[in-house]
């Protein structure tokens, strides 16, 4: 079986949550003999395959153009949505007043997308559910959740306790690109009345905002880790938390899970159907729900969430799923 996953042309030059999907989805399908093939052309001859894959529809433009082509070549459509309204985080104060309406402006080529593509493969429930309500005509779908390295399990904080060793003992951690949507300045603001030191993991995707969050004094940027270094990094955080805007459900808050440590994560979005009652739970506009979760987290226990994440979330199993999706609508 060929298939070429189809995303936005800077995929690996500005790594996101939909990167961590393809890649990991697309390397675990490999090991399944799956002939995986990544493209942003969207020309490209798709003689050679049996499906075209095509990630995000948050960043329309690009994946209508692959859906243009791929439709006119008559290939098999299947689409990861990674699809969450962004209405309040639009809404917020300091919000570009165009942003809501270029948002509405392209929802019909969100919706051509939706209801003639071969198969839809949300990451949850829940994303299908708001799918559902902001869309009349939705294609066939199979639910196909995001998931964390096989490797992150049995990991411990030496290698990075070797690496920092200037880091406290106990800090706070955030896995996420720097942006207005991923709320570190509000995570910033609060760990600092609490006298918690804060460490930043990830890209900076916006140097303004970046300012405002590094001007608080308990907070340390590194950078962005990969592999071994990075799981190590969340075993040896107090706790991980992502309070953003809205996930589906935060690939860094399953990694964390995954790797022991307490998950502090937003409760706007799908995190709920993957973490359960075994999360502690933000809301991103109010202070008190963020106080009272980075307080907990020193006492909770990590152990539930963890034994739940190895056990149905490594991106192997996702793997498999994605595959008998494609067998499906190959037969």
């Amino acid at each position: 079986m060929k298939v070429v996953f189809q995303a936005r042309p800077d995929f690996m030059r500005n790594p996101a949550g939909d990167t961590v999907q393809m890649v990991s989805t697309g390397q675990e399908l490999q090991k399944l003999g799956v002939e995986v093939h990544f493209s942003a052309d969207p020309n490209l001859d798709l003689l050679p395959y049996d499906a075209v894959h095509i990630f995000n529809i948050t960043r329309i433009k690009e994946s209508y153009m692959f859906f243009l082509n791929a439709q006119k070549q008559q290939k098999n459509i299947v689409l990861s949505p990674i699809y969450w309204p962004p209405n309040a985080y639009l809404r917020r104060e300091g919000a570009s007043a165009n942003a809501l309406a270029a948002w509405k402006h392209m929802q019909p080529m969100r919706a051509r997308l939706l209801s003639e593509s071969t198969l839809l493969l949300p990451n949850s429930q829940i994303e299908m559910d708001a799918l559902q309500q902001d869309f009349l005509k939705i294609a066939p779908y199979q639910v196909v959740p995001n998931g964390f390295p096989d490797s992150f399990i049995g990991v411990t904080p030496q290698l990075f306790r070797e690496q920092f060793p200037n880091i406290p003992k106990e800090f706070i951690l955030c896995a996420a690109r720097i942006s207005a949507r991923k709320n570190q300045h509000w995570l910033a603001k609060i760990s600092y009345e609490l006298g918690l030191p804060l460490v930043l993991l990830g890209p900076v995707n916006d140097q303004k905002y970046f300012e405002t969050v590094t001007a608080f004094s308990n907070v340390t940027h590194i950078g962005t880790l990969q592999g071994e270094l990075l799981s190590s990094a969340y075993s040896a955080a107090l706790a991980h938390a992502l309070p953003s805007w809205f996930e589906t459900p935060g690939l860094s808050s399953i990694e964390a899970g995954a790797c022991g440590t307490v998950v502090i994560s937003t409760d706007q979005g799908s995190p709920k159907q993957y973490f359960q009652d075994m999360a502690l739970y933000v809301h991103p506009m109010d202070d008190a729900s963020l106080r009272t979760a980075l307080e907990q987290s020193s006492n909770a226990s990590p152990l539930p969430l963890m034994h739940h994440l190895h056990k149905h979330y490594p991106w192997s199993k996702i793997a498999e799923k994605t595959l008998k999706a494609y067998r499906k609508i190959l037969e």
